[in-house]
């Protein structure tokens, strides 16, 4: 079944013991969590309705007043973009009182990008006032490098954990990059997506991605090589996860972001 791995709601939860970053990483699906300021570039973005706010989505921090997201997170299937969001920087969740809301300014949604296909599944949003740089916000450099199977990268986010709840605390895991020829037998079947050259896949595994977790930070080296997008389960309790490139998108970057 093909996910989309956006849209939780935030849920209350006890207060967490933080770990460090090397312990948590491990085990993090699995009831651990991350600080914030081990993931600075990590944002979420909320909606506000009737004076509830609730996580959809994350992103990622790449300059002062720039945010790289999944283009299902900022817009409908109608193709309308989505009202009442706001960006969250600095959080642990969603009710921290370190983070920082941002009113968003503009959003752009890659023009190629469409539900049926989910190729081009890119925005960039930028926000009125910057991003007053902090331990626990500051933005992330983007890799150009290209990245084999076997390649271990992070991910963080405030999707579901395996209890099927979204989690109010921010969590990470370790992911392994697939080499991209591989990728396309993880969706073998007519109605799945054709795995482009703008998608990043990883490995089969119980620890991953889930609803919650979209437009969210894949890194490898401290630097940013992907977003997420969708993923489907592959067999038992593994599910395989594909990422946006995002160095495939820097062009469109500078068309609308002039002197990004």
């Amino acid at each position: 079944m093909l996910q989309l791995l956006c849209f939780s709601a935030v849920i209350l939860s006890a207060s967490p013991q933080f770990l460090p970053l090397n312990d948590a990483m491990e085990r993090i699906i699995y009831g651990t969590v991350v600080d914030i300021s081990d993931f600075p570039y990590q944002v979420a973005l909320v909606s506000r309705r009737n004076n509830r706010k609730r996580i959809i989505c994350g992103g990622a921090l790449v300059k002062p007043r720039v945010v790289f997201t999944a283009a299902h997170c900022t817009h409908t299937r109608n193709d309308e973009e989505r009202e009442n969001l706001s960006v969250l920087v600095g959080a642990n969740h969603v009710n921290d009182p370190d983070g920082v809301f941002h009113e968003i300014d503009t959003v752009m949604k890659h023009p190629d990008f469409s539900y049926h296909e989910l190729d081009n599944d890119f925005s960039v949003i930028t926000l009125k006032e910057p991003v007053e740089y902090s331990d626990k916000a500051r933005s992330i450099d983007i890799s150009n490098a290209d990245h084999d199977g076997g390649t271990v990268a992070t991910i963080s986010g405030w999707g579901r954990t395996e209890y099927g709840t979204p989690s109010k605390y921010l969590r990470a895991t370790k992911l392994t990059v697939e080499n991209w020829d591989k990728c396309q037998d993880y969706f073998p079947g007519v109605f799945h997506p054709k795995i482009t050259r703008n998608m990043i896949c990883v490995r089969p595994s119980r620890t991953t991605t889930y609803f919650g977790d979209s437009g969210g930070p894949l890194v490898v080296d401290g630097k940013l090589i992907g977003l997420v997008s969708f993923g489907r389960k592959v067999g038992g309790e593994k599910k395989t996860t594909v990422f946006t490139r995002v160095r495939n998108f820097l062009d469109f970057v500078e068309e609308v972001v002039p002197g990004f």
